[in-house]
């Protein structure tokens, strides 16, 4: 295919696209963003199993407490 009708600003986004869309980290972003932008470590843990623990074990505690009054 001939590329004799393309200009130098053609051949420039053409370019500009490899860089862009060559890194696989999709929603057209560069490797840095894509980095910056995943899911990080969260030290104190799984955090939001254990806060579902202990609102699931305080429903349970209200209801006992109910069918105890009863």
């Amino acid at each position: 295919m001939s590329e004799a009708h393309l200009d130098e600003y053609d051949r420039y986004n053409f370019e500009y696209d490899k860089h862009i869309f060559s890194s696989h980290s999709g929603k057209q972003r560069t490797k840095k963003e894509a980095s910056e932008h995943t899911n990080h470590f969260d030290p104190s843990g799984h955090s939001r199993k254990i806060v579902t623990k202990f609102q699931n074990s305080e429903q349970k505690k209200k209801v006992e407490n109910v069918k105890a009054k009863q």
